[in-house]
Order: structure tokens, then C-alpha cells, then sequence
């Protein structure tokens, strides 16, 4: 039986009026990333910060909720994504847990961050960048690990891993 860790929170519903959950889902965010000072060890963890015209929301935000529609290229409403918005910080925070996959692994010109809770399907990815401050972790996304293949991927990466 996979315990779950003691420091992951609950999921939250998705369900009901679509405004009321994209507010409550804009609170944990706001929570998390805007007041909560994320790092991943010790290294501040950066988001995009644009916003969209005729939008209120971050990029940042809409790739923790949100995923590309293959057909039309739109951003569509991920649902499996959403709910579990409240343990990307708790993720990152104990990225060293035992519970937890942690490795880079080079994509293209990219050096890229894979922070994985293997055994609840989850993962973060994030890219190490430069900055006048020093190294940052850049937030590229955070998703339900759906399916066999999309897991196959991460163990293939996880086996080539840098370092």
C-alpha cells in the first residue's frame, strides 16, 4: 500500500461554478508562489509573469491548471491538473523527500528540472536560469502524469539524467 507523505495536502474539487473554482484555485496560487517565497534548494522559484491581454491571470498560473488542446492549439481547462494545484509547493519544498524524484536532465539547450512524486502520478518541471540575483528555478509547468506512456517517458529521463 503507498502511504501517503504526511506533509501533502488534500486535493481539491474542481467541481461547481467555474468562476468560484478558478478564484479558489487563483488563492492557492497566490498563496503559494506570490506570498509563499517557493524555492527548490535554496534556489528562488521564478514564474511567467505576463499577462495576457484581456486576462487577470499569470502564465504562470494557467500552466499549473491548464494544458495545450493538440487539435487547436488553444489552453483549455485541465481538470486533473487543477485539483492537485495545492501540492506543487509542498512538492518543492520537500523536493529531498524520499517520496520525491529529483533530477536534471538536458532538453535541447535547456537544462531542465524534474521534480517528480512518482507514486501519486504528479510532476513539476522547472529550468535552471541565470539571473542578476544568481541561479533561479523557472517554472515551466506541473501535471498529472496520465497514462503508461507519459510514465515510460519520465522513467527514460530519470535513467539519462545529468550528473
Amino acid at each position: 500500500m503507498i502511504v501517503k507523505p504526511d506533509w501533502l495536502p488534500d486535493m481539491m474539487s474542481v467541481d461547481g461554478e467555474w468562476e468560484e473554482v478558478l478564484c479558489d484555485l487563483y488563492d492557492i496560487f497566490d498563496r503559494d508562489f506570490k506570498k509563499g517565497n517557493p524555492c527548490l534548494n535554496e534556489m528562488p522559484v521564478w514564474w511567467d509573469r505576463r499577462v495576457e491581454p484581456r486576462d487577470i491571470y499569470e502564465e504562470g498560473f494557467w500552466h499549473l491548471i491548464s494544458k495545450i488542446d493538440e487539435r487547436t492549439g488553444e489552453r483549455l481547462f485541465d481538470p486533473r491538473r487543477a485539483e492537485r494545484l495545492p501540492w506543487c509547493f509542498p512538492i518543492l519544498r520537500h523536493a529531498n523527500d524520499i517520496a520525491v524524484k529529483l533530477w536534471d536532465y538536458e532538453e535541447g539547450r535547456h537544462l531542465r528540472t524534474y521534480v517528480w512524486l512518482e507514486n501519486f502520478d504528479y510532476v513539476i518541471i522547472l529550468e535552471k536560469r541565470k539571473q542578476r540575483i544568481g541561479k533561479v528555478a523557472f517554472l515551466i509547468t506541473a501535471f498529472y502524469v496520465e497514462g503508461p506512456s507519459r510514465r515510460r517517458n519520465l522513467e527514460k529521463k530519470f535513467m539519462k539524467r545529468e550528473g
